[in-house]
């Protein structure tokens, strides 16, 4: 075989090569989300990933190096979907006012279970543990998807200008991420918290949520 032939060959061996290495990727994060979508993060293991994406656990490592890695990567992913459904809430929906769209927030909770229950370790374990690549990769696609929707964002709610309308939606992610662990503790704090009236630091998550984002609405109408 002549070198002009393994030449022309060789961007097409390549081509494949890479073709199999994001088909393997995407099966390996599409692994890693079912099994988020049943157990916890904690309760996630690298070997059933491996096991589920029928791949050795060593090559899922040369993929994603670490656990917290991988679930960022998943994250990223359902991100893209939640403000996806943002999108659609807010073009189609023909009445939006402040009690609406807080209600719409909270609900869509439940619509994006894993979302939920990721959002909270985001910035407390997996940027934390995750390849400076991966972080950067999710800074990037939440900031494309904040700027997406900050143009119909500004249209529901006029009073709101860019600068205000990222800082709000930035302010909806810090009270969803701090107020989750007042929403849903620990068995040992609910033990702990049983008796002298300690239990009002147990918050109706959804409740609290909502009027948070109603509260800072309101004032942003004001100011």
């Amino acid at each position: 075989m002549s070198r002009i032939m393994v030449a022309e060959r060789s961007p097409k061996k390549r081509a494949v090569l890479e073709k199999d290495k994001l088909s393997k990727r995407a099966s390996i994060i599409q692994s890693a989300a079912f099994l988020l979508q049943k157990k916890d993060w904690a309760e996630l293991s690298m070997d059933e990933v491996a096991k589920r994406a029928k791949i050795a656990k060593g090559t899922l490592y040369l993929y994603f190096p670490t656990k917290e890695d991988l679930c960022l990567r998943v994250h990223i992913g359902d991100y893209e979907a939640w403000f996806f459904d943002m999108e659609v809430f807010l073009t189609e929906t023909k009445t939006i006012d402040a009690d609406i769209f807080s209600k719409w927030f909270v609900d869509s909770m439940d619509r994006h279970v894993r979302f939920l229950k990721l959002l909270p370790i985001v910035p407390t374990i997996l940027e934390k543990n995750a390849s400076v690549e991966t972080i950067r990769e999710f800074k990037l696609s939440l900031k494309e998807q904040i700027f997406r929707i900050l143009p119909l964002l500004l249209k529901v709610f006029p009073f709101l200008n860019e600068k205000s309308g990222f800082l709000f939606l930035m302010q909806c992610h810090a009270l969803a991420v701090g107020s989750w662990s007042h929403g849903f503790p620990s068995d040992q704090f609910k033990e702990a918290v049983k008796e002298n009236g300690l239990d009002i630091f147990i918050l109706d998550y959804k409740l609290f949520l909502q009027t948070s984002i109603l509260t800072l609405l309101n004032g942003n109408r004001i100011t």
